[in-house]
């Protein structure tokens, strides 16, 4: 009997630490932001050959769809990937060419098929990954360079938009934001140079300190809702 009692006693002080284990961790993750925010971040670090299928497979289905003579087309990495740009544009035929971590040479192998939806406007968001991937500057400018002459002899107007800032409070130092100005002015000279507007929207998603404002995102990196919506009317007003 005392044997019982005392695998009893055992048994509801493991229940009780368990219980207590799960809370506080369920605590904590709230606190932080959720569970979206844990799965965010667990997709943030930066592994090319590990999401190299990926890549090939939103590769192979964009290369198979059967859409021509569009009207917009994004292209870029996850901050493209994750926005529901048709949503915003729902009387014109609008596809979303991002695939999270990808870069400037990701986006150079796969451009051709963007040309081949003869778009009637382009809309190139890059670098973020490319900072990440300590991708040398001067690698980043050529192949920016080579996506932009990709477009020379084509109908379609290419617009070269900003990269964002990051919140290094929630996304940690990864990626400075004297990296993301310096990339940026980089993209502006390509812009300059080639006569295409470039679109600042860096300035509007700031705030006092420099950083991603996080009113706009979770993990420091990403756009929430309302981060698309200031990106999408920043388009729609320039």
């Amino acid at each position: 009997m005392y044997v019982l009692e005392k695998g009893n006693i055992l048994l509801a002080i493991s229940l009780l630490l368990n219980i207590l284990l799960i809370g506080t961790g369920s605590y904590v993750v709230h606190k932080i932001g959720g569970i979206e925010f844990v799965k965010t971040k667990m997709q943030t670090t930066p592994s090319p050959k590990k999401d190299s299928a990926y890549y090939f497979t939103k590769k192979s289905v964009f290369e198979h769809s059967a859409a021509s003579d569009v009207d917009k087309v994004f292209i870029g990495d996850s901050i493209t990937d994750y926005g529901e740009f048709q949503e915003y544009f729902p009387n014109e035929i609008v596809l979303n060419r991002g695939i999270r971590n990808d870069a400037a040479n990701g986006v150079l192998n796969r451009i051709q098929e963007v040309l081949d939806r003869n778009p009637k406007e382009a809309y190139l968001m890059i670098g973020v990954n490319d900072i990440r991937y300590k991708t040398d500057a001067n690698d980043f400018e050529s192949r920016v360079d080579k996506i932009v002459d990709s477009f020379e002899g084509k109908e379609t107007r290419l617009f070269i938009q900003s990269i964002l800032p990051v919140n290094n409070g929630l996304f940690g130092n990864e990626v400075t934001n004297e990296k993301v100005k310096r990339f940026n002015d980089i993209l502006r000279r390509i812009a300059d140079e080639n006569r295409i507007e470039y679109i600042d929207l860096h300035s509007y998603f700031t705030d006092k300190n420099g950083e991603l404002d996080k009113k706009f995102t979770v993990d420091g990196l990403h756009l929430n809702g309302k981060g698309y919506e200031v990106w999408v009317e920043k388009l729609r007003s320039r």
